[in-house]
């Protein structure tokens, strides 16, 4: 792509992405971290399917996900896993994103990207580690068994008009960059007299509930995997926000919407089917040399702030006159040179996201944006979208 064909606010210098390996493929065998949450594993299944070949997976499953591994036919096995098996991460106990701390992986993978606007700048852990592989099979999307016994929600659907699935809420994520209940409301004004809305994946979906036609709270007995994944075979689309549900869609229907607020998130999670809406474009994910720092960089930072593991606010005081005296304090209170940088490069990335949104939700642009994504939104779940376009709010400033 020549990048004069590339609109101005989707242009970056962005040659490369630093992709991060936890999942270890040896010896008929599979051992990604012990415990994974719905979209990790969703992930995991993803690879396994490119890799193609049945292995015993080594996890510790939730109760909610383990059916879905017991259905999927390249899963043989799976085993209890033992300490130091698969690759090795980092924790930093530094909450983020409503989780209780940060981690990072040891082993990272460089993929070569071309000439792409920054909402092609993507790899999610399917893409990253089949790559790593070097599998033939590539596909990004995860991999899902349905199983066609499992229609317990068929009396939610409509006969009347098709059905569209929402997901507006996502339970898992204690903090946003950007929701408002208003641009829901305004959605499903206009996408009502088209489809019938079912709301799925929240215990209490509030005053968005009136707009809808049905709610599924995840708490009812009969909202588990296995129905959720039946159910979004037989949905005409779905639309919600990134999460678990948006994974576990864009691995059984085409035609899937998934807003983002968060361009990290979107870059290391998203993949290549369906269509994307991001209210987040800061300029700091469009130029590489911005998201690095040095240890000049770190030394400029006498107090050094962050929420713990336990939900406490945490202030550090650094001694930034000695790089002696700096670096043994990073190895007593974080681990590390290496690990203070994460913390301190995930602290600016969640900065910048939040600058991103607030210049335009607190100016005369949010009007403007808020039509073009509803716009943009009716239109690609009636299919009217050619594939893989997605739409992206103009950044701001660095």
């Amino acid at each position: 792509m020549l990048v004069e064909n590339i609109p101005l606010s989707l242009r970056n210098t962005i040659e490369c992405l630093e992709l991060p390996i936890y999942i270890k493929l040896a010896d008929g065998a599979c051992f990604p971290p012990p415990r994974l949450a719905l979209g990790d594993t969703l992930m995991a299944l993803g690879l396994l399917r490119n890799h193609g070949r049945p292995v015993r997976l080594y996890l510790s499953p939730s109760p909610e996900i383990l059916p879905l591994l017991e259905a999927h036919p390249l899963v043989k096995e799976i085993v209890p896993p033992e300490s130091g098996q698969g690759y090795e991460l980092q924790e930093i106990g530094v909450a983020r994103s409503g989780r209780p701390a940060t981690w990072y992986a040891r082993t990272v993978f460089s993929l070569k990207l071309g000439v792409l606007p920054v909402d092609r700048v993507r790899a999610n852990p399917i893409l990253a580690h089949s790559a790593y592989y070097r599998l033939a099979r590539r596909d990004d999307w995860p991999s899902v068994m349905v199983d066609p016994g499992a229609d317990r929600l068929s009396s939610l659907l409509s006969r009347q008009k098709p059905n569209l699935l929402v997901f507006p809420l996502n339970p898992g994520r204690g903090d946003f960059f950007w929701q408002d209940e208003a641009w829901w409301r305004e959605l499903f004004s206009s996408l009502r007299p088209h489809f019938t809305l079912l709301a799925v994946g929240s215990r209490d979906y509030g005053s968005l509930a009136s707009c809808l036609d049905a709610v599924l709270p995840m708490d009812d007995p009969a909202s588990t995997l296995p129905n959720l994944a039946w159910l979004m075979t037989k949905a005409s689309a779905f639309v919600g926000r990134d999460g678990g549900l948006a994974h576990l869609a864009s691995a059984l229907n085409r035609r899937v919407v998934t807003v983002w607020d968060s361009m990290a998130s979107y870059r290391y999670w998203a993949g290549s089917r369906g269509h994307h809406l991001l209210f987040s474009n800061p300029y700091l994910f469009r130029y590489p040399q911005a998201g690095r720092m040095e240890e000049e960089d770190l030394r400029r930072h006498g107090r050094v702030n962050y929420i713990n593991a336990q939900g406490q606010a945490v202030s550090v005081d650094m001694p930034v006159a000695c790089a002696q005296s700096f670096a043994r304090k990073a190895e007593e209170v974080f681990g590390g040179i290496a690990n203070l940088a994460a913390l301190l490069l995930s602290q600016r990335e969640q900065m910048h996201e939040r600058a991103s949104v607030r210049a335009w939700m607190n100016g005369e642009q949010r009007r403007e944006y808020y039509q073009q994504s509803l716009q943009w939104t009716l239109r690609a779940v009636k299919g009217e979208l050619p594939a893989g376009e997605n739409w992206v709010v103009p950044g701001g400033a660095l």
